[in-house]
């Protein structure tokens, strides 16, 4: 299964929550589900996160690692963000450093913006960041705004197929089964075509006898 990274670096699952590291917020990850553990893999397909599952029945609970906060380090904060930021090309750069610029809570905006790739799809909210950026409105509200208007909310489906569809294909190359060579089959074909034991003609007579 999939989940997106909330703004906050969690993905839930059974109205839980299980960090991820940080810079991951927006991201659509694979997510599998074992006996006791969930474990979560990066787009490239490597583990980046794994918790103890939380029993049935416990809800609106957390599972932390220490290490997937970006801590208190605001550089280190501005530096995890931008990269995500860069993914959006030049004009993605630029609405992130002007919002964090004049934005006095600017960092905690932006990781709300990534977090909207939950409801919209990637390409609607890169328009939606040039469009601000066009008109110097460097702010989640802006944004917001922008998708409202010009942007229709994506289904759980949409975001499978379109997002998705890269680790599956990279599962599939990865678990793909070699070809036999035909002539292992020939043997198979052969004894399909010719029976080892063929029907007894007197079974035949006695069918015949008793439909007479």
């Amino acid at each position: 299964m999939y989940r997106t990274v909330n703004c906050e670096g969690y993905v839930a699952y059974r109205q839980n929550f299980y960090s991820v590291p940080w810079q991951r917020i927006g991201q659509l990850l694979p997510v599998r589900i074992a006996e006791k553990e969930l474990i979560v893999y990066g787009p490239e397909l490597t583990e980046i996160a794994r918790h103890e599952l939380f029993p049935r029945g416990i809800a609106g609970q957390r599972r932390t690692h220490q290490d997937h906060l970006p801590g208190r380090d605001r550089q280190q904060k501005y530096e995890l963000l931008k990269p995500r930021f860069a993914e959006f090309g030049a004009e993605g750069v630029l609405f992130y450093e002007q919002m964090v610029k004049t934005r006095r809570y600017g960092k905690d905006e932006a990781a709300r913006v990534l977090g909207l790739l939950s409801i919209y799809h990637r390409q609607d909210l890169q328009c939606a960041l040039e469009r601000a950026g066009r008109y110097r409105a460097f702010s989640l509200s802006a944004v917001e705004r922008i998708l409202a208007a010009q942007a229709r909310p994506k289904l759980a489906l949409d975001s499978l197929q379109t997002e998705g569809r890269a680790q599956l294909e990279e599962l599939f190359r990865q678990s793909s089964v070699s070809l036999r060579p035909a002539a292992e089959y020939q043997e198979l074909l052969l004894e399909t075509a010719n029976p080892d034991q063929e029907n007894d003609p007197a079974d035949h007579d006695e069918e015949d006898d008793q439909s007479a």
